[in-house]
């Protein structure tokens, strides 16, 4: 672990980064509510599980989000309650859940796919020209690397 404070520019970035990100979650997010009656977390939650399948251990869910395991469970509850998912005890081990789409969540994620899909056109895409997008992607797949490199080795302190 370095002892390095943070450059100016380093600084300066670091908070722009989480005033867009804050700033594009706040859009999608209004636009998902008012198009599909669905949250930013609500549609995260049920896309992952589209992508697994329809059904997916409830810890591969969190892991593939980034998510802790709390934060999950929460949305899950939210979900459960509004008839998008079902919980079961996964068969293989007990101490596991297995979260399954029902027809209502599958229903609200296709419902929600195109606005997101235009929302993501409308506040990231268009902003960025080819060159820009590759470099982003650079960008983040170093920043991805280096958090997986960072959470195996522990806590910071």
């Amino acid at each position: 672990m370095s002892d390095k404070q943070l450059s100016s520019d380093e600084l300066a970035v670091w908070q722009r980064l989480q005033t867009v990100t804050e700033s594009l979650r706040r859009e999608v997010g209004r636009g998902l509510r008012a198009d599909a009656d669905l949250s930013e977390s609500e549609f995260t939650v049920l896309a992952h599980v589209v992508t697994a399948g329809g059904s997916i251990r409830a810890g591969e869910c969190a892991r593939s989000i980034g998510w802790d395991s709390s934060r999950l469970a929460h949305q899950l509850g939210r979900l459960e309650r509004r008839g998008l998912v079902d919980r079961t005890t996964d068969a293989t081990d007990a101490r596991s859940s297995v979260v399954s789409l029902t027809e209502a969540g599958r229903a609200a994620h296709r419902r929600a796919v195109g606005p997101h899909l235009r929302a993501a056109q409308r506040w990231f895409a268009a902003a960025l020209a080819p060159h820009q997008l590759q470099d982003l992607d650079l960008a983040l797949r170093a920043l991805e690397s280096h958090v997986q490199h960072l959470s195996q080795e522990g806590p910071s302190s």
